[in-house]
């Protein structure tokens, strides 16, 4: 969308337009607060993101981000999108699910490498139902067409960029409100996810029904009907299992 911005000067001030991203900021924010609890739970330790918010690159500038990028297509039911991953950053994040010290030198990923990064992105692409709606990974297609881009920098323990391309901005204008009364009476299903703690592969494969797993349950995903919409911890109240609000 094209608004009219005025340059900084201490005299007449310049009018241009310029092109800004209608995606809101705060639902970036929630696609990185869930991005990172679900990295945390991949990789067993505790990770720090940085958002850089939503913004609309010029012709080159998409070229750059693209270049020489692993794209992962995710269909959404409001916007399609692709998690690109440079060079540098696949191989940061296949070393940060390794649990090793760096991304070491610059080469292709092993067929491994690129087999548990693509099931990392599987894991990780409905942390965008926030700006994408019910989402689902499309292994067959190669691009889409992008319109707008935010970034999440990992900067711990590791440090590394995962894009976030959009095919749609949300609409602008006008729309329909509903008042809060009118939705109390609707149902939702609320769902706490628990990252669980690591373990070998081995003992994965070994996993038999009744087993006990341990989980990190000092913090959760918490989902309305498949949405995440925030993290929360968990416990016991009245000698019922309940959440509070992160």
């Amino acid at each position: 969308m094209k608004r009219l911005v005025f340059e900084r000067s201490q005299g007449v001030r310049v009018a241009r337009f310029e092109n800004r991203s209608l995606l809101p900021v705060s639902a970036a924010c929630v696609v990185a607060n869930a991005m990172r609890e679900r990295l945390a739970g991949l990789c067993g330790r505790d990770v720090d993101v940085r958002l850089f918010p939503p913004v609309i690159p010029r012709r080159e500038g998409w070229a750059a981000i693209f270049d020489g990028a692993r794209l992962y297509v995710v269909r959404g039911t409001s916007s399609d999108a692709a998690i690109v991953l440079r060079p540098y950053d696949a191989r940061t994040l296949a070393a940060l699910l390794f649990g090793e010290a760096g991304a070491g030198a610059e080469r292709e990923l092993s067929r491994l490498e690129k087999e548990i990064t693509r099931r990392a992105v599987g894991a990780v692409s409905s942390t965008l139902a926030p700006v994408c709606g019910e989402t689902r990974i499309d292994e067959e297609a190669h691009g889409i067409g992008a319109v707008t881009y935010f970034e999440l920098h990992v900067v711990r323990p590791l440090r590394l960029c995962i894009g976030i391309a959009l095919s749609r901005e949300p609409a602008s204008g006008a729309t329909l409100r509903l008042r809060a009364d009118a939705l109390h009476a609707a149902r939702v299903t609320l769902t706490a996810e628990l990252p669980l703690a690591p373990l070998r592969t081995g003992a994965i494969a070994a996993l038999r029904a009744g087993d006990v797993i341990d989980a990190r349950v000092e913090t959760a995903l918490l989902r309305a009907n498949g949405a995440a919409i925030g993290t929360c911890r968990c416990g016991v109240r009245s000698r019922r299992y309940a959440v509070a609000l992160a």
